[in-house]
């Protein structure tokens, strides 16, 4: 279930610098992650659709978007592909999960613009140092977008680890 704003007509709220959107259709999924991000202290917003995720995209801009590959009414490459055309959200990394191949996976979510990519199942840690390392690349350097062969080649070499 999305969360309250997603809805049509639905008041827009001031997001905190530390707002993190969170679409996964499955919804203990989707709920996992939102648990583990708000106990380290982040605004989590949740949505179970792409639809509802481009909803809540025009309520402001996020830290960062953690997207799962199964969404509905949208591939979240597409969905990634329009949330970086918003100007508001060009900067944003965006972070790909799924339980599917992650080789695959992996190359088409860089090619989307995808700033990482966290097969499932994944522990609290790892989704600690994804966003982290999200988060890290909007400091001092965010003018430079970031070197997407680069980031590819590191995440192919730690999946190939794993």
């Amino acid at each position: 279930m999305s969360s309250p704003a997603a809805s049509k007509g639905a008041p827009s709220k001031q997001l905190s610098e530390r707002a993190i959107l969170v679409a996964d259709r499955d919804e203990v999924s989707r709920t996992a992650t939102a648990s583990i991000l708000r106990r380290l202290g982040f605004e989590v917003i949740e949505a179970d659709s792409s639809r509802s995720a481009l909803a809540q995209a025009r309520q402001g801009s996020y830290a960062c978007a953690i997207l799962d590959l199964n969404l509905v009414e949208m591939s979240a490459f597409e969905l990634c592909r329009r949330l970086l055309a918003r100007s508001q959200w060009s900067w944003t990394p965006v972070i790909f999960t799924s339980s599917r191949q992650p080789r695959l996976d992996l190359r088409v979510s860089m090619q989307a613009g995808g700033f990482a990519y966290l097969p499932k199942p994944f522990r609290a840690d790892n989704l600690m140092a994804v966003v982290g390392d999200a988060l890290a690349s909007q400091g001092p350097m965010r003018q430079v977008k970031p070197n997407r062969e680069l980031v590819l080649a590191r995440a192919e070499a730690a999946a190939g680890s794993v």
